[in-house]
């Protein structure tokens, strides 16, 4: 059983609420958790900055906010060194899917999978695999080879 918690809170740069735990015996369901809760909480941000009031210089949630382009900025090349990494230990193809936490790593329940493949392009473009991402429907279904075998 895979058992995984994402942190809650009112802002990135406060302490935890509480955690949202998740089991699954699938490496799906952990892999479509962790894209739901990034989406959940780019809707929830975005339903906050609806609800300040209009008269205020400044919206509470535009200054605690993280910057998704920000974010996602920091998270391609982290998730295209992790996909690297886990290449270089396994020395053979993997799919996304069964290996979601080592490919996320601290960006699991921040980022959505779109990030994940413009990950997969970028090692592509460095030449760390002959994958690219491109042609297969859903990012998770990617099958990343090492750069010394044929795609």
């Amino acid at each position: 059983m895979l058992v995984q918690s994402v942190p809650v809170s009112h802002s990135p740069r406060k302490r935890a609420v509480y955690r949202l735990v998740f089991a699954t015996r699938s490496p799906y369901g952990l892999w479509v958790f962790g894209d739901t809760v990034a989406r959940a909480r780019a809707t929830w941000w975005e339903t906050l900055e609806e609800r300040e009031e209009d008269d205020a210089l400044f919206s509470v949630a535009s200054v605690t906010r993280p910057d998704p382009k920000e974010v996602e900025a920091k998270a391609v090349p982290e998730i295209a060194e992790n996909l690297a990494k886990l290449l270089a230990r396994t020395r053979r193809p993997v799919r996304l899917v069964d290996h979601t936490l080592e490919v996320f790593g601290s960006f699991y329940g921040q980022v959505t999978e779109p990030v994940v493949r413009k990950a997969v392009q970028r090692l592509h473009e460095q030449g760390g695999t002959p994958s690219n991402g491109v042609g297969v429907k859903k990012t998770r279904e990617i099958t990343l080879y090492p750069g010394n075998l044929a795609a």
